[in-house]
């Protein structure tokens, strides 16, 4: 699995996406630059406990972002 961009999304954190429809949405529905910078957050995490900790606040401010811009996810 891949950014708008072409960058390859951490193993962890695509399996967590395919799991959830709602997740893949809303991650779908960021800018690209955001998807950018949380895989880079991510694949710059120093150890494994770091990086669990930090895809469950990439999870955390995804569905945050589709919260707050209701207005992206109307078809």
């Amino acid at each position: 699995m891949e950014t708008k961009k072409g960058i390859k999304i951490p193993d962890d954190l695509a399996e967590r996406l395919r799991k959830s429809k709602t997740l893949k949405s809303a991650w779908d529905k960021l800018r690209p630059s955001c998807q950018r910078d949380y895989v880079k957050k991510i694949k710059n995490a120093p150890n494994e406990v770091k990086r669990k900790t930090k895809i469950e606040r990439v999870i955390e401010l995804t569905i945050d972002y589709a919260e707050r811009h209701p207005e992206k996810y109307q078809n």
